[in-house]
């Protein structure tokens, strides 16, 4: 009988700093047939960005709206265009994530910045109840998170940003 009790009890803790402990496609083998059905669906309509009528979801989509928003207007402010998104209030932490975001000194760093207020909000939108659907949402989004960040690290950044520079060089010396 599938039971999200003993499939959460038995994940591996994520921490933000840590990498991710399993692939996304393990973590959906694994829930396969232990947890129910509709948890299940929900898990696998995750990569779409389909809240599925999930109140938990729907505040996730919510609050990346209002972040990627938030950089936007930043985008926008520095550019001196004009702000027409008609959103008279934002979240003081979404603002202050945008704005810590967009004043990195690295794209990396302000993808990381962005990262962890997405994690963290997880981790303080997912409540006390360890074994809930929020719970579970929660984690494969940390999950996801974490499978994300692990994809970014200097050498490749380096290493795609001299290819870029190279390319323009050429671009512009054949000009």
């Amino acid at each position: 009988m599938p039971s999200r009790y003993y499939f959460l009890a038995s994940l591996p803790m994520l921490r933000f700093q840590d990498h991710a402990p399993i692939s996304w496609e393990n973590f959906l083998s694994e829930a396969k047939g232990n947890i129910s059905n509709a948890d299940y669906a929900l898990l696998c309509n995750l990569d779409g960005g389909s809240d599925c009528g999930n109140a938990f979801l729907r505040s996730w989509n919510s609050m990346n709206r209002g972040l990627d928003g938030a950089v936007n207007d930043q985008r926008k402010a520095t550019l001196g265009r004009d702000d027409s998104s008609g959103v008279a209030f934002r979240d003081l932490d979404v603002e202050q994530a945008g704005s810590a975001a967009f004043s990195a000194k690295n794209p990396l760093e302000a993808e990381l910045i962005l990262l962890k207020f997405r994690y963290d909000w997880l981790d303080r939108e997912k409540g006390f109840e360890p074994f809930s659907e929020k719970a579970l949402l929660a984690y494969a989004l940390q999950l996801r998170i974490l499978l994300r960040k692990d994809l970014f690290t200097v050498e490749s950044g380096n290493q795609e940003f001299t290819k870029v520079f190279d390319k323009l060089q050429k671009d512009i010396i054949t000009d």
